[in-house]
């Protein structure tokens, strides 16, 4: 199944649901951004949807967002303020929930890799019976 680009889709949707593109555009936006919401507020590392794939959190991006809230947290560390207290609070926070879904995505990788181990080795063996 190749993907289709927005663009490409809104015309398409438009003319089978006899709706105008501006319409088309807004269900879109919203749709995405409930998907962008859904991935950034850390509950779920992945978002199935169906027909369209599954999305998921990159782990090199959970790294950096944890490497800026490190560095906001020194900044007011070193500069204590009232309202600071309170940021470093939320970002602490922030950061628990981002090391807690690098956890799940690195088991998730692992168990994906054993599986895929476990197929090639089944395969192998099969070829090694075939011969």
């Amino acid at each position: 199944m190749k993907p289709k680009k927005t663009k490409q889709l809104i015309p398409e949707l438009a003319k089978k649901l006899q709706l105008s593109e501006k319409e088309i555009e807004s269900v879109l936006d919203v749709y995405w951004s409930k998907v962008r919401k859904t991935l950034s507020s850390l509950e779920y590392t992945h978002v199935n949807l169906k027909g369209l794939g599954t999305f998921y959190m990159k782990p090199w991006m959970v790294d950096k967002k944890i490497r800026m809230n490190d560095c906001i947290i020194d900044r007011y560390t070193q500069n204590p303020t009232a309202s600071g207290l309170s940021i470093i609070n939320d970002l602490s926070k922030d950061n628990l929930k981002l090391k807690m879904s690098k956890e799940e995505l690195e088991k998730q990788s692992t168990k994906k890799k054993e599986i895929k181990d476990e197929r090639r080795n089944q395969n192998l063996e099969g070829e090694e019976q075939d011969s």
